[in-house]
């Protein structure tokens, strides 16, 4: 049994064929058949149903995919971390953001890294917080970037930088004109929400309580984007990172204003890794260009040319 055969047996339950499994292997379809008999004769248990013109894993074959899918994990984890003890920049580097970070402020980075080492085999994930958590604590993410970042006892958290919070508004809205506005002046405002789970939310909700300031919660969401068009079409306010919005609003889309006692109105972004874990080049490389200068790499956004 080696890890090719095991990563033809995950290619055969994730495409259901037999011949989509000889494709993405570069072998034949009779091959296929013939590791996967082989494996069954070795496991003394069927591994695969067929009928029907169906290929679908028994609950033999559930347990063992799950046991290869992160044998191949640790394998290319390996690789990689054997790669980047040689002296130069190289392997697998794999970094998971959330939405509202790696879209606007971790993008230049990744770019600018990309550019400086393409030997590197750099794996970005833009997912939940809470994937990313889970991910840097088991190993399946190198580097982690939250926003709001929470202290656990397995995993070390490296500050970034701080995002300005600010007012989001539709363009047609009282305060739209505004460079700067008092908290109080969002009272009773219809808002639109980060879902309730999500850190930065629960950062907000505090800053609006602290603030005595009551807001009337319309949409939620998990994605910044469609929360941005949501307050496009009029749905509501909102309070979000002010890089986030920037190109919207010179292109008139959007309106943000400045939230007096500004200080107050920041979420810390954070690097997460887990705790312990040796640091090869390539991460240590990454981890020192996300440290330097933002100018150097995240120009602001051009206004809309004239017309």
């Amino acid at each position: 049994m080696n890890v090719d055969v095991l990563k033809t047996y995950c290619d055969l339950v994730d495409t259901g064929s037999f011949s989509k499994a000889a494709e993405a292997n570069f072998i034949s379809q009779s091959a296929v058949s013939q590791q996967l008999a082989r494996l069954e004769r070795e496991l003394s248990v069927q591994l695969i149903s067929r009928g029907g013109g169906m290929v679908a894993p028994t609950d033999a074959g559930k347990a063992f995919y799950a046991g290869c899918r992160d044998i191949l994990r640790r394998y290319e984890q390996m690789l990689g971390e054997v790669r980047s003890a040689a002296d130069s920049v190289r392997g697998v580097l794999r970094v998971g953001t959330i939405y509202s970070v790696g879209f606007y402020l971790l993008d230049p980075y990744v770019r600018r890294f990309l550019q400086a080492h393409r030997e590197v085999d750099l794996h970005v994930e833009y997912t939940g917080w809470n994937r990313i958590y889970a991910a840097v604590m088991s190993g399946e993410m190198d580097l982690g970037v939250v926003a709001c970042p929470e202290r656990r006892r397995s995993i070390e958290v490296i500050p970034l930088t701080e995002e300005e919070l600010v007012a989001v508004l539709p363009t047609e809205h009282p305060l739209a004109g505004k460079a700067r506005i008092r908290p109080s002046e969002l009272n009773g405002e219809p808002f639109v929400a980060f879902q309730g789970s999500i850190p930065t939310r629960r950062s907000i909700d505090r800053q609006l309580k602290a603030h005595r300031v009551s807001v009337n919660v319309k949409m939620e969401f998990d994605n910044i984007e469609l929360l941005k068009r949501a307050i496009m079409v009029g749905a509501g306010v909102s309070i979000l990172p002010r890089g986030s919005v920037e190109r919207e609003a010179a292109y008139g889309d959007l309106a943000y204003a400045a939230l007096e006692g500004a200080k107050a109105w920041r979420r810390p972004v954070g690097i997460l890794r887990r705790r312990g874990k040796a640091s090869g080049p390539a991460e240590k490389m990454f981890l020192s260009l996300l440290r330097s200068p933002r100018g150097a790499v995240h120009p602001a956004p051009a206004p809309p040319p004239a017309p």
